[in-house]
């Protein structure tokens, strides 16, 4: 069963970026309902499995695929965020976004513009695994 994380500082630890009311939105009301819904879908595939009645199996996978995810990038979201966090990538960070998207400036324009048209909860990550170098 998941449990929401705590936060790691205030609502307003944030403000004046982002207010309190919108962060207490995202925590308190969206970020629950992917864990509450990612349980409630959790404990239905358990039914499903120990019924082993697997009819409605695509629909239960599509949800704990889309709450789980929500719940996945609400909690980065969460851990990237906070006060004083440099506004800037740190010099290795940014050699390798010019590196793989020309220039500091392209990757924000496609930072944002994926973030404008990504389904549902409109939350994008950067991951610069391995894979990227």
């Amino acid at each position: 069963m998941l449990k929401m994380k705590e936060l790691l500082y205030p609502l307003n630890a944030l403000e004046p970026y982002y207010s309190k009311e919108t962060l207490d939105l995202h925590y308190n009301i969206l970020y629950k309902g992917y864990v509450d819904n990612t349980n409630n879908t959790e404990e239905k595939l358990r039914v499903a499995r120990e019924k082993a009645d697997f009819t409605n199996i695509k629909c239960l996978e599509k949800d704990l695929s889309f709450f789980g995810s929500g719940v996945i990038l609400h909690e980065l979201f969460f851990d990237n965020m906070g006060p004083a966090i440099p506004t800037e990538p740190d010099i290795e960070l940014m050699k390798q976004i010019i590196k793989n998207f020309g220039s500091y400036e392209i990757f924000k324009q496609q930072f944002t513009e994926a973030s404008k048209t990504v389904e549902a909860s409109r939350l994008v990550y950067l991951s610069m695994g391995s894979q990227m170098v």
